[in-house]
């Protein structure tokens, strides 16, 4: 796996290995490192951030592809490039989605290791999803307005690992009362548990927010 966000990929990696038959063979931050770390074609799946620093990753699938066009490569970026999507679609074996841990999980456990996930009308709908980075930012804005200070605060403290009582000795409440805001804070997103909250969090970049 290469990417140059840090959290995502420790979240991904986090996500990924809940399955004990998935083994990570190289943690990379940049396509740099992954072209030079290759192991030989001992890979079943390359997981690659499309836009990385030092050596993206589209020059790093193409230097893939010169000696291996059989192993499944998946990238991935914020939104949908349109550009990005044409050059992609000339590669052989790749699959092109939106980062977002769950996608990329669905898509080696339904079409990687198996038949079961249809990729063409997820690319469908994912090809529907807004380019212009304008609305990408209001809408970013738009969520972030929409959670207020606290929620933001307790959904960093989840993600820094502090149990409910811890968070609550913290902000001087109790256990009961955290459990409470916790609870609704899970339902207002349409999350499940308390680990949906916490890749929310990675995955919408607030662990990184000043609030």
């Amino acid at each position: 796996m290469a990417d140059s966000d840090f959290y995502f990929k420790k979240i991904m990696i986090k996500t990924l290995q809940e399955n004990p038959f998935y083994m990570l063979l190289n943690d990379c931050n940049n396509g740099h490192e992954l072209v030079n770390r290759i192991y030989r074609r001992q890979e079943d799946v390359f997981i690659i951030e499309l836009f990385m620093p030092v050596l993206s990753g589209i020059e790093a699938i193409k230097y893939i592809r010169k000696s291996n066009t059989e192993t499944p490569i998946i990238t991935y970026s914020g939104t949908y490039q349109e550009d990005m999507a044409e050059i992609l679609s000339k590669i052989p074996n790749i699959f092109y989605c939106q980062k977002k841990s769950h996608v990329i999980k669905d898509l080696i456990k339904g079409k990687i290791a198996a038949d079961t996930f249809d990729y063409e009308q997820y690319s469908r709908e994912w090809e529907q999803q807004p380019l212009a980075v304008t609305e990408y930012m209001d809408r970013q804005k738009k969520s972030q307005e929409e959670l207020s200070p606290t929620e933001i605060q307790l959904m960093k403290f989840c993600y820094e690992g502090f149990s409910n009582k811890e968070i609550g000795e913290k902000l001087n409440l109790s256990t009961r009362t955290i459990d409470t805001y916790i609870n609704r804070l899970t339902e207002k997103l349409g999350l499940k548990t308390k680990l949906h909250l916490i890749r929310f969090c990675v995955e919408n970049g607030y662990y990184n927010s000043s609030m």
